[in-house]
């Protein structure tokens, strides 16, 4: 029975060693990674059959140079994330339970379920519109992720706290970034249910910013003051 007792007990402790071991981490993003490369190759594939179906020789007119604008945005949207999937750092504290980490997958990769649908023709202002959005939020999360290193999270964990930069107004500014940059990719997909998934991305991504700040809270005392400092989202409206 001590034998057993100990035996188990080992176990238990090998699997914690394993859940905190940069292999884990790793394993644990393989799945978005992979998905968002999937949608990815597929923008890019997209992309080149729609040149390839353009009238030769090609040539750039208002309308097709803000398509190709607009789905280049996405493009590189897709490639950013991909990226900030990769250089995130290993975390110092999770989220305990299950629903914390489904919340944060479905924010994750929603939103790129948007992309598989069919696209609505755009006009010319829809399509500078979306692109002009992407951007915007391209840049903003480019400033967000500089100022947080490789402190990016996934799931619902803590890493280290930032408070400069972007962060010394908002609390969330990637996540307000990755809103703006989605409304633009809505634009090109302007659809109910696409409009569905915008709705249901939103709601989850509030539902998953509470649950990261319960993680930072528990893990830097000093969270609750900068709390009270600066706006969730938006500087003097929320």
């Amino acid at each position: 029975m001590v034998e057993e007792s100990l035996t188990a007990g080992e176990a238990g402790g090998a699997l914690a060693a394993f859940r905190s071991s940069r292999t884990y981490d790793t394993l644990m993003r393989l799945p978005i990674l992979i998905y968002n490369g999937y949608i990815l190759v597929g923008e890019i594939r997209g992309l080149a059959a729609w040149i390839a179906g353009q009238p030769a020789p090609f040539a750039l007119t208002p309308a097709t140079a803000t398509v190709l604008a607009s789905r280049v945005a996405l493009i590189l949207f897709l490639a950013l994330l991909m990226a900030f999937h990769l250089v995130r750092r290993r975390p110092v504290a999770k989220a305990r339970g299950l629903l914390p980490r489904l919340v944060a997958l479905a924010g994750a990769t929603l939103t790129l379920a948007m992309i598989l649908l069919d696209r609505t023709p755009g006009s010319i202002a829809v399509n500078i519109a979306s692109a002009a959005l992407i951007l915007i939020g391209n840049y903003v999360s480019i400033v967000a992720v500089m100022s947080l290193g490789r402190s990016l999270s996934i799931m619902p964990e803590a890493r280290r706290l930032v408070t400069s930069g972007p962060y010394r107004f908002v609390r969330h500014p990637l996540y307000a970034a990755e809103e703006i940059a989605i409304l633009g990719v809505w634009l090109q997909f302007m659809s109910w249910p696409a409009t569905a998934i915008l709705v249901g991305h939103f709601i989850i991504q509030l539902w998953r910013l509470s649950f990261e700040e319960a993680v930072l809270r528990e893990s830097f005392p000093e969270y609750d003051a900068y709390a009270r400092q600066t706006a969730r989202l938006i500087p003097g409206v929320y």
